[in-house]
């Protein structure tokens, strides 16, 4: 078999592979939303690309037009660069993480030379690039082509975005590769793998935050233009006869993409022969075995003295839960990062702030409301499954359902009582917030974190989640199940949503009036209608944490393991 069947053969196998995985749905709720989520983003992409595409091509006539300082043709190169840079950044990603590490590596690098081996995921990879950008690439050139009437536009558009994702997989890919091979050969970096992670995390969400992403991406903007890596704009227009696209630049895209490609293939060779022929480094036990070595009561000197305070109040067997929930969190970082992927819908907000030097008085209700939602995912959204491979231990152990779940709620509101109270009152002491709703604001944060603590038990309970989440391809975490995500966000929004309603004259005006603009048949609510449904809602909402609590200790001690 020549050299070229083993590339294609490889990338064959290994989209295959890939395609089966994400297609089955048998793998639970969270790999089908998976699926629907690409299928309408990419749907909508080519739909809605397509028409905008059909307006645009008949609006936009030939010749060069001004757009700021830049010409339009300047301007779309410069774009065209910037998210070819952006797209390397994620292709490099995706190989840190598990698009870096060959498939049955001992068996195919004995068959086929490295650089075929390389070639093949390289290939592989392209594959999926086009996956994504494939159909908004023929949706635009196609709209292009019915609005200029050129029907070469539905062929060079997506030839140009086919050249940009080379260019992007020629060169993302090497260079993760690259950093993951010293990911995982430095000793430092592999056994503090977590931590790091978790820092650049924190790190880049300051980055966002403070507006540094966007002034890096405006200052690359012009001196991008210019790249050759651009030049596939060239080409995307020279079907379309609109604007002023250089014909010699787009001929030259064939080169780019030639000349990328042969560096990315040598230097990715080079990479894959250093990486794939050495030995990691032992970064220690992961998460599930040191899980499974830690028994319920199992406790560190350090801890004694605070296990002794905590006995006192709540027994040794909840005692010994408590310093071991708190453990597990500290061995997983990365678990940790869950919980702030609700601040990324406030970046705005957190860049506004960092501008204007002003928190905005709706603030400290978002606090309030996070800080909740954090308590009740860390310690007790999936009480089962956090005991990983130690969980027939603890149910063969004399602990009871009342003290393992007492020990969860306990371990989430020593944490998170002090921390969310005082995080509340910081941000309504700045907020312009007045005195007496900041007082009850703040009084009401404890009981707040109590009730989405002794909610979030009791759905973990039910919905628990044994199975590790890939982080990367070497690290895995136990996070909560997406319908135990879902269905506890949604019961604590729509508890916050009820309690502002009943409590705030203006809110429950705003809501009245906006479900008036959605109901259909000229239905309307009045402030008064809806007050009293928010509070009969209200009413049920807190009662049910206490039904959570009792259902999660008759579950514990009722389950049986299959």
């Amino acid at each position: 078999m020549s050299g070229l069947a083993h590339v294609l053969r490889i990338a064959r196998v290994d989209v295959t592979r890939m395609v089966r995985k994400h297609t089955d749905t048998s793998g639970g709720l969270g790999r089908l939303a998976s699926l629907l989520v690409f299928v309408v983003l990419a749907g909508a992409a080519t739909l809605g690309g397509g028409y905008l595409a059909y307006r645009a091509g008949g609006a936009v006539g030939p010749g060069d037009v001004a757009v700021g300082p830049f010409s339009a043709t300047a301007a779309l190169r410069g774009i065209v660069a910037v998210f070819g840079l952006i797209g390397a950044a994620v292709v490099a990603l995706r190989a840190v993480g598990q698009r870096g590490t060959l498939t049955n590596a001992e068996g195919v690098l004995t068959v086929v030379p490295t650089g075929e081996a390389f070639l093949g995921l390289l290939l592989a990879e392209y594959v999926y690039v086009l996956l994504w950008l494939g159909g908004p690439a023929v949706g635009i050139g196609v709209g292009l082509a019915l609005g200029t009437g050129s029907a070469l536009a539905a062929v060079t558009v997506p030839l140009g975005v086919a050249a940009v994702g080379a260019t992007v997989v020629a060169v993302g890919f090497p260079v993760g590769l690259g950093l993951k091979h010293l990911l995982s050969r430095i000793a430092f970096v592999a056994r503090n793998k977590g931590v790091l992670i978790a820092v650049a995390f924190l790190v880049y969400f300051a980055f966002v935050v403070t507006g540094s992403l966007n002034a890096t991406v405006v200052a690359l903007f012009e001196p991008m233009q210019a790249s050759p890596t651009g030049w596939p704009a060239d080409l995307m227009l020279a079907g379309t006869g609109l604007l002023a696209p250089s014909p010699l630049l787009a001929a030259g895209t064939v080169a780019v993409v030639a000349v990328v490609g042969a560096a990315g293939a040598a230097a990715g060779t080079r990479v894959a022969t250093a990486h794939w022929f050495s030995d990691p480094v032992l970064a220690g036990e992961s998460e599930e075995e040191s899980a499974s070595k830690q028994e319920s009561g199992a406790v560190g000197t350090t801890g004694v003295a605070f296990q002794r305070r905590l006995a006192a109040a709540f027994g040794r067997p909840t005692a010994a839960l408590v310093l071991l929930a708190w453990r597990r969190a500290a061995r997983a970082p990365l678990k940790l990062l869950y919980v702030v992927y609700p601040l990324f819908f406030a970046v705005g907000v957190f860049a506004d702030i960092f501008q204007t030097g002003r928190i905005p008085g709706y603030l400290p209700y978002g606090t309030v409301l996070f800080v909740a939602w954090a308590a009740g995912v860390v310690f007790t959204l999936n009480p089962l499954g956090d005991q990983g491979a130690g969980l027939p231990a603890t149910l063969l152990s004399r602990v009871d359902g009342r003290q393992f779940v007492r020990a969860h709620v306990v371990a989430s509101l020593v944490v998170a009582v002090p921390f969310g109270t005082v995080l509340t009152a910081a941000v309504a002491l700045l907020s312009p917030l007045p005195t007496t709703r900041t007082v009850l604001l703040v009084a009401a944060t404890p009981l707040l974190i109590a009730v989405a603590t002794v909610l979030s038990v009791g759905i973990g309970t039910a919905f628990p989640r044994f199975r590790a989440v890939n982080i990367t391809r070497s690290m895995k975490t136990v996070v909560p199940s997406t319908l135990a995500f879902a269905l506890f966000s949604v019961h604590l929004v729509a508890t916050v949503a009820a309690a502002v309603v009943v409590s705030d004259e203006g809110a429950r005006g705003l809501g009245a009036a906006l479900l008036t603009f959605v109901l259909p048949f000229g239905l309307g609510v009045d402030a008064e209608t809806l007050s009293l449904a928010a509070a009969v809602l209200l009413v049920v909402l807190v009662v049910t944490p206490a039904l959570s609590y009792r259902y999660a200790v008759r579950r514990f001690d009722r389950y049986t393991l299959d």
